[in-house]
């Protein structure tokens, strides 16, 4: 049993019991770690305030033998906006459970944290407009850190190098670009990009964040990676959030 300190998102909360939470966060040292906020739902207003889910701050938690204790949070960033509005919560829920299904317990990832943490305040700060081009962005790169990035630049069946002239063929099954001397025509779950979307893809995957400005892609190639990197996630790594439904959701209204 151990007292220890670390930066964290909060990703979700239950109730537990008639006064405390039961608080999913993702942190900077210890990967996943679920933490009981006593008082929380009872007379601690200042608490629960702070665990809120997409809230960034720094804990002092006490590990017992089954769930860790917090003891003290100091706040780095409350992302209200995130909560405040149903559009923006839905896309922050979105990142919020993929990081939850894909982080491991007490095995830390500074890179997805960063991720997180990053994502989070991009959306918080950001326009509606450019929600989906967050969202895509942390797909993207979510399949990066996780190892299954998809393959761009050579033929996924035979190995050649393309030749991205004209619109190419893309197989979420084979992990990615299929030239045109393997391609199938009889396969109809072929998706297909062109030149320019194509390099807007790659650019996304690998070039740094702070680099990737939103008006420099369209919302029709915004719209083509979204459904590519999220069938990527759900083939090759069965990660699909319930909280894709709310989002859908909260499209089809808008």
């Amino acid at each position: 049993m151990a007292t220890f300190e670390t930066e964290a998102v909060v990703l979700k909360q239950f109730d537990l019991g008639e006064s405390d939470r039961l608080i999913t966060l993702y942190t900077k040292d210890r990967g996943k770690v679920k933490a009981v906020a006593r008082g929380a739902r009872k007379g601690n207003k200042s608490r629960s305030g702070l665990v809120l889910p997409f809230s960034y701050h720094n804990f002092i938690l006490y590990k017992g033998k089954s769930l860790a204790k917090i003891n003290h949070i100091d706040s780095i960033s409350l992302n209200s906006k995130l909560r405040e509005d149903l559009e923006f919560m839905a896309y922050a829920s979105v990142v919020s459970e993929y990081i939850e299904r894909s982080g491991l317990e007490d095995e830390a990832d500074e890179a997805l944290f960063s991720l997180l943490v990053i994502i989070l305040a991009k959306m918080n700060h950001c326009s509606r407009d450019e929600l989906l081009f967050y969202l895509c962005v942390f797909q993207a790169k979510l399949l990066l850190l996780l190892g299954v990035k998809p393959e761009i630049e050579n033929c996924t069946i035979c190995g050649n190098k393309m030749n991205l002239r004209g619109d190419t063929a893309f197989s979420i099954k084979n992990g990615g670009s299929v030239c045109k001397t393997c391609l199938d025509n009889e396969i109809k779950d072929y998706d297909y990009l062109t030149l320019n979307q194509m390099r807007a893809l790659y650019k996304i995957i690998f070039a740094e964040i702070g680099q990737l400005k939103p008006e420099y892609f369209s919302k029709k190639s915004l719209e083509v990676f979204e459904v590519l990197t999220e069938k990527f996630l759900a083939y090759h790594l069965d990660l699909k959030p319930k909280a894709l439904k709310f989002l859908y959701t909260i499209k089809n209204m808008s």
